[in-house]
């Protein structure tokens, strides 16, 4: 290896992926998976790995991941040039998953590709955001060690290099309403916490969202929906349409119950989706008011604290349950 006067090599992109990862199903996928955090960190994210190969509709997802605060993240990968069938497929697996970032690598991104994900940014809701990640592989000199390199291509209008996705980051990029949203989810957290310390808050985002994990059966949060309400919801989504539905039917049989120490609730079966949904809601009208501001981060924390009690327990065991039997 020559190296010059300071002790430096030359550094050079090995020519073909294929160099190093002959199959994708075989070998490139099963190692981004185990590396996942060299991709993370190039998206300033922190990711635990879920599953690979995961089925959704007639398709199978290569990698599921989720973020440090619940959000679901998906990976595809390629070892060729991107095309129109992946980019289909990462809309399939972005709608079964629900997923609030999606991220395509491959090796090169043809133009009319990478311009799709930034129309997408631009157009779609802002709570999922579009990653395109051209991957290689570099060494020094000619036979020195080899490593891999990653480069994001297409991205969120929000998205700078080497900046995480941390509260402080995201929430000194937004805006008017969203600035709003995200200092009310931040007294409501420290409401929350204040009552339940062991309750693992989550990063602030810039959504008109949050949540954070339940455990394998879903996750909790808060939300601002479209006809001026707040909502605190149990999130049902174990990664199995079937169990989802099975453990949320089961709870429902004991509506009565749980709204004898909970009041209302709102039972979401969302049958056109994965997921279920129980809620309850808190009509908005001036989030900017003190006084209806007080009145509903008090109404948020103490609803969120009062299902978590009672729910978080049962939903999780059942779950496990439910998992168990499929299994067996």
């Amino acid at each position: 290896m020559e190296l010059d006067s300071k002790g430096l090599g030359r550094l050079s992109r090995v020519a073909n992926a294929r160099d190093v990862w002959i199959s994708e199903a075989g070998d490139f996928t099963p190692w981004l998976a185990e590396n996942l955090d060299v991709l993370a960190d190039e998206l300033g994210m922190t990711l635990t790995l879920i599953g690979t190969e995961v089925i959704v509709g007639d398709f199978r997802l290569d990698i599921q991941a989720e973020a440090d605060d619940g959000r679901i993240v998906i990976v595809e990968n390629q070892l060729e040039r991107t095309d129109h069938g992946h980019l289909g497929q990462l809309l399939v697996y972005a709608s079964g998953l629900e997923a609030t970032a999606v991220v395509w690598v491959a090796p090169r991104f043809r133009d009319d590709h990478r311009r799709a994900f930034d129309w997408l940014n631009e157009r779609t809701d802002s709570g999922v955001d579009f990653f395109g990640v051209e991957v290689g592989v570099v060494q020094i000199g000619e036979s020195g060690p080899r490593a891999p390199i990653f480069e994001v291509v297409a991205r969120p209008n929000w998205w700078q290099k080497g900046v995480k996705q941390s509260g402080a980051a995201l929430a000194g990029q937004a805006d008017g309403a969203n600035d709003e949203r995200q200092r009310f989810f931040r007294d409501v957290l420290s409401a929350v916490g204040e009552s339940r310390p062991a309750i693992r808050m989550p990063h602030i985002g810039r959504q008109n969202w949050i949540n954070f994990a339940g455990g394998r059966w879903g996750r909790w949060g808060f939300a601002f929906g479209q006809r001026s309400t707040l909502r605190v919801e149990a999130y049902i989504d174990s990664g199995s349409a079937d169990l989802n539905k099975r453990l949320f039917d089961e709870i429902h049989s004991e509506a009565a119950d749980w709204e004898e120490t909970l009041g209302q609730l709102s039972w979401e079966r969302l049958d056109d989706r994965k997921a279920c949904r129980i809620a309850s809601y808190q009509p908005v009208s001036d989030l900017e008011d003190s006084d209806e501001r007080e009145r509903l981060i008090v109404w948020a924390a103490r609803t969120l604290v009062a299902m978590y009690d009672r729910m978080d327990g049962v939903l999780r065991s059942r779950a496990e349950r439910l998992r168990t039997s499929t299994i067996e």
